[in-house]
């Protein structure tokens, strides 16, 4: 059995709740508190996948299939899933032609890119959160490539310049360019790893501090990371910023699995399910009714951006029970414990 990291899955929970908070802005919820998440959440979940990734890695046909299985066939799960249900969704509600909805998002689907940019082509649709997967299956692919050479930080370096100057020319299909870039992180989490830079006095109280500082500041000018886009609005100190924060995320997060374990297991519990979670938060954002429940929310005894940031996690929550109960052979794509289960048969 693999070691588990708790420190991990807890900062997992908080980049995944940094995430939806990114997304709820049109909701209220404060563009300051977004800019801070925006400038570490995806790098985080980037650098995390590179630390329990393989270094000796080799890109064989047994190792695009198993990513294939872990992450595309999710997407394609779940973009059936939104297509389906906004095509419900549509009918059910008689404001939106269903076959217009549903062509929309299947030609989102086709594309499988995160956000519209200038050089995007006029035909396509963003299919919105779920890019993360594809630029991580084809990070992986690229960061396997890479380690065979003698000198992979400077491939790394190059993949991720070329992804930003592409993207103000082209936009590939698939979340290509933002897979050039998120190499990078990727690269980070593998160095991490090898030199133990999380282990008890490998780095210096006032190197953490420093670190600290750096990302802080990176945060509050609202330098915007957009991974989503290729975008860095501060450019290198955007980059730097994303690494130090998450490196500060996951040791504050092993600090506190270490002396308030009761009060992270529960946090680690959660970011065990970020997959199925992120991707039904597709399906949340992009189909439920949020103006049909603005007037209980916004009766409510809270600060109406609180309140529907509570909604939101709790239909998220409600949806991915739903996922779970689902049958085998949908459910065993997004949740290990169904296919171990399912093994042990």
């Amino acid at each position: 059995m693999k070691k588990r990291y708790p420190e991990f899955d807890v900062a997992k929970a908080i980049a995944l709740a940094g995430v939806i908070i990114g997304h709820s802005t049109y909701l209220g919820t404060p563009d300051r508190l977004a800019s801070v998440f925006y400038s570490f959440d995806m790098p985080l979940f980037f650098i995390v996948s590179g630390f329990f990734s393989k270094p000796e890695a080799k890109l064989t046909p047994d190792y695009v299939r198993k990513n294939a299985k872990s992450l595309l066939m999710p997407y394609l799960i779940t973009c059936i899933g939104v297509i389906g249900c906004s095509f419900l969704g549509a009918i059910l509600t008689g404001k939106t032609n269903p076959a217009e909805i549903a062509s929309h998002w299947f030609m989102a689907s086709l594309y499988g890119c995160g956000g519209i940019t200038p050089a995007t082509p006029a035909f396509v649709s963003a299919i919105g959160a779920l890019w993360y997967l594809f630029a991580l299956f084809f990070g992986k692919m690229l960061l396997a490539v890479v380690n065979q050479f003698r000198h992979p930080a400077i491939l790394v370096l190059g993949l991720f310049f070329c992804g930003n100057v592409l993207a103000q020319i082209i936009w590939l299909p698939w979340s290509i360019l933002q897979a050039l870039s998120a190499t990078l992180f990727l690269y980070i989490g593998q160095i991490i790893k090898k030199h133990a830079l999380l282990e008890e006095n490998s780095i210096e109280p006032i190197c953490w501090l420093f670190m600290a500082g750096i990302w802080g500041y990176s945060a509050l000018r609202f330098g915007k990371l957009y991974m989503v886009t290729n975008t860095y609005v501060n450019g290198t100190q955007d980059v730097i910023g994303g690494i130090f924060g998450s490196l500060v995320i996951l040791k504050l997060c092993q600090t506190a699995c270490k002396h308030i374990p009761s009060v992270t297991k529960p946090i680690a519990w959660i970011g065990k399910y970020t997959l199925p979670l992120f991707c039904m938060h597709l399906i949340e954002l992009n189909v439920f009714p949020y103006q049909h429940v603005s007037g209980i929310v916004e009766s409510l005894p809270l600060t109406p951006w609180i309140g529907y940031l509570i909604v939101r996690f709790a239909v998220i929550a409600l949806l991915t029970s739903i996922l779970y109960m689902l049958p085998h052979p949908i459910s065993k794509w997004y949740f290990q414990s169904r296919q171990k289960s399912q093994a042990g048969r």
